[in-house]
């Protein structure tokens, strides 16, 4: 009866430890080296992974980056159970290897790591699932894993979440048989079980300005010059400091003065580039983008550059009055 009870425990424990796992391997199953009646001890305990991303968490709109996460095993002893007593030498000898083997209840093996995202997340992932190795109880994984992400320049400041999600394999019990106390000789069977954890990692977006350029008014005729306004807005979550529009127009599109300063743009605010930029006299009359570069400074005072804009400027045809007395 005590051996009925003791087989209707472990099926059960190994019932619990592969469930939600589409597909189980063989070797998962009860071994057929296995007699469990023979079984000296039940050990209690598993590992107990824990990640830690390796330096900052905070990032900034449309950036790339590689996130070096440690893994480390804090799985611990629990306790142990007398299964059966030994009698005699040999069996007093195998039951001291078993509950020396059985330990490694607490090791990982073969760990495989994955990360994912919300769904509406700005944040994507970008590496597949990785390998960490083995590790024991108390150490970390011989190396980092890596994942490279990318955050939507569009992503508003704040905090995400990332979700890791990691399995591997434990060694889930230990049998001893022909054990040779003289000798100091046995064989050993293992049976192995499979277990899997998530952690919720946290990412920062930090808070910073962002532009975009909301309307231009002026128009230029061909073979002539006028002062375009470029109405620039901020609509990041900062203050941008020391704001510059630096104008870069291509042919037939010229400028002699390329650079307007705004000096400060809060967030949700307007300023005003004004530019005079002059048009050949061969444009062919039509609306151009003007390349527009925002130079500024955040509030910790370093320096940044927001890709190009395209401010639209229209170039109309000269009509006789302005091929006459456009000179005025």
């Amino acid at each position: 009866m005590r051996k009925m009870i003791l087989i209707s425990l472990l099926l059960i424990s190994l019932i619990s430890c592969v469930a939600g796992v589409s597909t189980t391997p063989d070797n998962y199953n009860i071994p057929k080296s296995f007699d469990l009646g023979k079984n000296y001890y039940d050990v209690y305990g598993s590992p107990d992974l824990n990640a830690t991303i390796i330096g900052s968490n905070e990032l900034e709109r449309d950036q790339t980056a590689t996130l070096n996460i440690d893994i480390m095993n804090r799985g611990k002893l629990l306790g142990f159970e007398n299964d059966r007593t030994p009698s005699g030498e040999d069996e007093m000898y195998a039951a001291r290897t078993e509950m020396d083997l059985e330990s490694a209840i607490v090791d990982a093996k073969s760990v495989v790591v994955s990360l994912s995202a919300d769904p509406d997340s700005p944040i994507e992932i970008k590496s597949i699932s990785q390998q960490a190795g083995s590790i024991k109880s108390g150490e970390n994984a011989l190396a980092p894993v890596k994942f490279d992400i990318k955050v939507d320049k569009k992503a508003k400041a704040g905090e995400y979440n990332l979700y890791l999600n990691l399995s591997y394999d434990y060694q889930k019990n230990v049998q001893i048989s022909d054990a040779d106390a003289a000798a100091q000789t046995y064989d050993v069977s293992r049976w192995y079980g499979m277990m899997s954890q998530s952690q919720i990692l946290k990412i920062n977006v930090k808070k910073q300005a962002d532009f975009e350029i909301v309307n231009t008014t002026g128009s230029i005729y061909q073979g002539e010059d006028n002062i375009i306004e470029i109405v620039i807005k901020n609509t990041g979550d900062e203050e941008a400091r020391n704001v510059k529009a630096i104008i870069n127009p291509a042919d037939p599109l010229s400028t002699t003065d390329s650079m307007a300063f705004l000096s400060a743009i809060a967030p949700g605010s307007t300023a005003v580039a004004k530019i005079k930029i002059k048009a050949d006299s061969e444009a062919v009359p039509k609306l151009y983008g003007v390349d527009t570069v925002v130079r500024y400074e955040t509030l910790e005072g370093d320096i940044k550059y927001l890709d190009t804009l395209q401010a639209p400027v229209e170039v109309k045809e000269a009509g006789l009055f302005e091929r006459l007395f456009g000179w005025l």
